[in-house]
């Protein structure tokens, strides 16, 4: 299974940096009595895998299949694809607009940050170190279009940045997909830290 979702992401990548996606969606047009469903593959014919409930808000859509017909979205500790004709897009910013907040995270060593965009303020976290406070700064953040890329300077107990760029990324421990690839690099040290953030709402 997690083989064949990684030929569809990788065929789908290219139309979702042109939609500026990840973004986030509510569902729209679904009776009040009915679910939408989440399949193992972009087609109406695939295993069910989860659902959303009529007018559920939040829903992080990383990607969208070759024909954009279906959106790549997750349901618990698995990715799978629902039909974008009932996910409407919640607002018209875009995670590189340095408005979004983002929860980042990393395996071998465990760490985790939540960016609290726009308002300033990150945590880093990390396996058997507690966590601390960073202040990121303020005003525009460098970005860049072609590839869709955001630079994130922080400081406050330590120095540093954290680079997103719009890729779809494996937190290498289950099966969900991220639109979001980051790597964080602290001052004075020459190891940075490569994780995945979600969109937070």
């Amino acid at each position: 299974m997690r083989h064949l979702l990684l030929i569809f992401v990788l065929l789908c990548a290219g139309a979702a940096a042109a939609q500026d996606y990840p973004s986030l969606h509510r569902v729209t047009g679904v009776a009040s009595n009915d679910v939408l469903n989440i399949r193992e593959e972009p087609a109406g014919g695939a295993p069910i895998i989860g659902q959303f409930r009529p007018g559920q808000r939040g829903i992080e859509v990383m990607a969208l299949s070759e024909n954009g017909r279906w959106g790549l979205v997750n349901s618990g500790e698995r990715a799978g694809w629902s039909s974008m004709r009932y996910l409407t897009r919640e607002g018209a910013g875009s995670w590189r607009d340095g408005q979004t907040a983002l929860n980042c995270l990393g395996t071998e060593p465990f760490w985790r940050m939540p960016i609290f965009l726009p308002t300033h303020r990150a945590e880093f976290h990390a396996a058997g170190e507690g966590g601390f406070e960073l202040v990121t700064d303020t005003g525009a953040l460098p970005t860049t279009e072609f590839p869709p890329v955001l630079a994130i300077p922080f400081s406050g107990t330590r120095e540093g940045m954290a680079v997103v760029r719009g890729e779809l990324c494996s937190d290498g421990m289950s099966d969900m997909a991220f639109g979001l690839r980051v790597q964080v690099f602290w001052r004075g040290d020459t190891a940075g830290l490569s994780g995945c953030c979600r969109i937070s709402d």
